[in-house]
């Protein structure tokens, strides 16, 4: 007689979040700060899972440690015990492959990224546990031991953990607003707009001035990687803000892996403001410089505060970014929105390689506003009117509304290069002839649409074309052009045919007259 067999079902990353929610909201601590708490731990566990570190959260098993060192961080309970270990983490052993980087891109002085864990700028790790009564601690470590097991957790899924975890935590507080995440298939097309001249290369530098937790360059890496020739040397360079994410990226891209085998994407990811203090304003060390730059600056950031710094360094011979100047005055972005400073930051750096005889490419993504708003003689007009004449920008892509999470804000994708362009060819996705998008196949929160590989495909050889393609793409002149508005360039299908309608009747009209005056 055959037993019944039921399979037991494994915990989900979504148990081991509510479980240690749950744990939060038993001690009073805001929904608002689940995510902190969650991802300090959870920051030392990936290590640990993935042998980076040597020690686990099993309390009941020493922590994992053998009879000598256990004692040596042993106190009068398991609170005791583990801050012990947190204090000391770096001296525990490790397996690191590009973890460590110079001090001068770290938070501090430290080179040993490990002291960050507890870091007054990063995570604090320590005031998470001491806050933790012992029997909730214990709770938590057990949580972190059963549910919370990255060891078998997919190395290409690695990048997405950060978006995971915060959406989990934004639906748990009820707080969905905030970070917008930019997903993968808009990474294929600002990869595959390069690939023409990426693929000449054996060698790939990427790079991303807002980088996060380095989603966008971890995801470009793969996709090169992938469509190119796997012996390929690719390495990725970055710059972040906020100290949790900065941290996060360092640890994604040391846990992941391009070939399925060999751990680790070699990386430097700088801590820090890249509008005030960018780390790589010469490129990259011992280097020529960055072959690929690929962004999403925060869209209707204020950087009011920065503003006399910015304006200081604009007017320095050595600024960090292309300086535009009307009648000798240097002409600022507004306040309310830095994402033309992010913009000239790049066009600085691709304009220096240029000068080395090196042809760079960019992929920048911004709102819709960037493109048009302001009148012609407003800052913003002014800015565009020098970078189009730059004969940087040679294409512009409409994206379809609902692209991202969070919002269903319009926004555009610049495509910059090096290589003077005499046109800027526009395209609009959400067109009424051909429609270059599709439904997404995981749709969530505000994100709905995407590209499948034949969308991209299609928008890469209308870009590519010399021809107008009528209701879908344009090609337009940028000299002394202040603003481009796609939809109006390009147009509506109803619109263009009434416009032929007319023309048609016209033509009758004349060819009637020619009729009657021949007649008599």
């Amino acid at each position: 007689m055959v037993k019944n067999i039921h399979k037991i079902a494994l915990p989900s990353l979504g148990d081991f979040y509510w479980a240690y929610a749950d744990i939060l909201r038993g001690i009073g601590i805001s929904a608002s700060a689940y995510d902190q708490r969650i991802l300090a731990l959870m920051s030392i566990k990936l290590l640990i899972d993935n042998d980076k570190l040597l020690f686990n959260f099993d309390y009941s098993n020493q922590f994992g440690m053998n009879d000598v060192l256990f004692k040596k961080y042993e106190g009068v309970d398991t609170k005791a015990t583990f801050l012990n270990i947190i204090k000391d983490i770096a001296n525990l052993g490790t397996n690191l492959n590009y973890f460590v980087q110079e001090a001068k891109y770290n938070p501090g002085e430290s080179e040993n990224i490990l002291s960050y864990i507890n870091h007054p700028k990063v995570f604090t790790v320590i005031t998470y546990i001491e806050e933790l009564p012992n029997n909730y601690l214990e709770m938590v470590l057990d949580i972190y031991v059963r549910k919370a097991n990255f060891s078998d957790y997919p190395k290409e899924q690695y990048k997405d953990l950060y978006e995971v975890t915060i959406s989990r935590m934004k639906n748990l507080s009820g707080d969905l607003s905030g970070q917008h995440f930019t997903q993968k298939s808009i990474i294929h097309l600002m990869c595959e707009i390069a690939m023409h001249e990426i693929k000449k290369n054996d060698f790939i530098a990427i790079y991303d001035p807002a980088c996060g937790t380095g989603s966008m360059i971890m995801e470009s890496a793969h996709y090169f990687f992938n469509k190119l020739n796997k012996n390929i040397k690719i390495e990725v360079y970055g710059q972040e803000y906020h100290g949790q994410t900065w941290l996060l990226a360092k640890i994604f891209l040391e846990i992941s892996s391009l070939d399925g085998r060999r751990q680790g994407i070699p990386n430097i990811i700088a801590y820090g403001n890249t509008l005030t203090m960018p780390a790589f304003t010469k490129g990259i060390t011992n280097k020529n410089s960055f072959d690929f730059i690929i962004a999403n600056p925060p869209f209707g950031v204020d950087w009011k505060h920065d503003f006399e710094e910015i304006g200081e360094n604009m007017a320095s011979e050595s600024s960090n970014f292309f300086v535009i100047k009307d009648n000798n005055k240097i002409v600022m972005p507004k306040k309310s929105d830095g994402q033309f400073l992010f913009m000239l930051h790049v066009i600085k750096l691709m304009l220096e390689e240029k000068k080395i005889g090196k042809r760079a490419l960019a992929a920048i993504i911004t709102s819709t506003s960037l493109l048009s708003n302001g009148t012609r003689k407003s800052s913003e007009a002014k800015i565009r009117n020098q970078i189009f004449n730059l004969d940087i920008v040679c294409s512009i892509v409409e994206q379809p509304n609902a692209m991202f999470t969070n919002t269903d804000i319009g926004s555009h994708i610049w495509f910059l290069d090096s290589k003077s362009s005499e046109y800027i060819k526009i395209l609009k996705t959400d067109n009424e002839v051909e429609p270059l998008f599709c439904s997404h196949p995981n749709p969530r929160d505000k994100m709905r649409n995407a590209y499948n590989t034949l969308n991209i495909s299609n928008i890469v050889a209308y870009l590519k074309d010399s021809h107008d393609q009528a209701y879908i793409s344009k090609s337009i002149n940028p000299k002394d052009c202040y603003e481009i508005n796609i939809a109006n360039e390009i147009g509506r299908k109803d619109k263009i045919m009434l416009n032929d309608l007319n023309t048609l009747e016209k033509n009758i009209n004349a060819l009637l007259k020619r009729l009657t005056i021949n007649e008599f």
